[in-house]
This record gives structure tokens, sequence and C-alpha cells, in this order.
């Protein structure tokens, strides 16, 4: 069954390590990625894959409604279908977490919302 929902939703399939590995043509938002998917994803949290760049922590999670519970705890972040980013305790320049968040949320064609003023 959780085969199918993938192609009604196929935001889904999309990894952390996609994200990560991604080449865009800009500069690179996922600096110093490191893999911390055993260490984060241990209850309460309990997501799927989790990754620490310079510019945030990134979470995925296995549905939307998750994403969206872990991501109304987080006090400085975004939300973007699957995905979490919690900036807190991150050093990297606000601008580069906006081009963070705007490079994920450009990974779909149809996301239409806004970004958090950080600034």
């Amino acid at each position: 069954m959780l085969a199918g929902c993938s192609i009604f939703d196929p935001q889904g399939n999309l990894t952390l390590h996609d994200v990560m590995s991604s080449e865009y043509g800009g500069p690179d938002v996922t600096t110093q990625a490191e893999d911390i998917t055993v260490a984060a994803c241990a209850a309460p949290i309990d997501c799927l894959e989790a990754y620490s760049t310079a510019e945030a922590n990134y979470f995925r999670f296995e549905s939307r409604k998750r994403a969206e519970e872990y991501g109304a705890t987080v006090t400085d972040g975004f939300v973007v279908n699957y995905i979490v980013m919690d900036f807190a305790g991150k050093d990297a320049p606000v601008e580069k977490q906006l081009w963070a968040m705007q490079e994920l949320a450009g990974t779909w064609n149809d996301y239409e919302g806004d970004f958090p003023d950080r600034r």
C-alpha cells in the first residue's frame, strides 16, 4: 500500500541524502553535511533520517503531518513537505540559511509558501 502512496505524493520519496548530494547552479548551502540519523532520530523525535550542516539540522519524517508536528516544536525552523529544518545553534549567515530554505523548497515545483524572516 505504501508504494502506491508514493505515486500520489512523490515528495515522500526525496531523501535527505538526495538533498545533501544534489548539485545546484548556485552556492552550496549544505556545507559540512553529516549524517546524524542514529543519534537524532531516536524517540521522541522518531524521524526517518537526519543530517546536520553548517546552515541547519534537517529531519525527514514518514508523513507531512509528523513533520508539521515536529516543526511546531522548533523555535527557529522551516517545514516543507516531509522535511523540517532547524536553525538553532547554527552560525551560518542568515542569507545562506534563506538560500538553503529556498533550495529545499525549490526541489518541488509546487511550493508556494513564504520563508520566515529570520533577520
